[in-house]
C-alpha cells in the first residue's frame, strides 16, 4: 500500500458526523471549508492533504469549496443540521448531510 492509499484510509476513519454546534468553535477561528455536495469530502481532503494546489484552486474557483456565509450560519443555528466533517489541519472540511 502506497503513502496516498495509507492517508485515505487515515482520513476515512477521522472522518465522522457532528452538528453545528460541535463545528461552531471552528467556524470561529476560521477554520470551516464547505464542501460542495455531490463531491467526496474524503478525495477532496486527501487532495488538501497531499497539497494538491492546482485541484484545490480549482475546487475554490468552481464554488465546491466555499467558506459558510452570514446567512447560512445563521439558518444552521436556528435549525437541528447533521454534517459530515473531515479535519485536514489547518481546515475543517463540512459537507450537509441531505435527508
Amino acid at each position: 500500500m502506497d503513502e496516498t492509499e495509507e492517508l485515505r484510509q487515515k482520513l476515512e476513519i477521522e472522518a465522522g458526523i457532528a452538528d453545528w454546534k460541535l463545528l461552531k468553535p471552528h467556524f470561529d477561528r476560521g477554520a470551516v471549508v464547505i464542501v460542495k455536495n455531490g463531491f467526496n469530502i474524503i478525495d477532496i481532503g486527501l487532495q488538501i492533504a497531499c497539497n494538491n494546489t492546482e485541484q484545490v484552486q480549482e475546487w475554490i474557483s468552481t464554488g465546491t469549496l466555499i467558506k459558510p456565509t452570514l446567512p447560512q450560519i445563521e439558518s444552521w443555528e436556528e435549525k437541528t443540521l447533521s454534517f459530515h466533517s473531515l479535519v485536514v489541519a489547518p481546515f475543517v472540511l463540512i459537507q450537509e448531510i441531505k435527508h
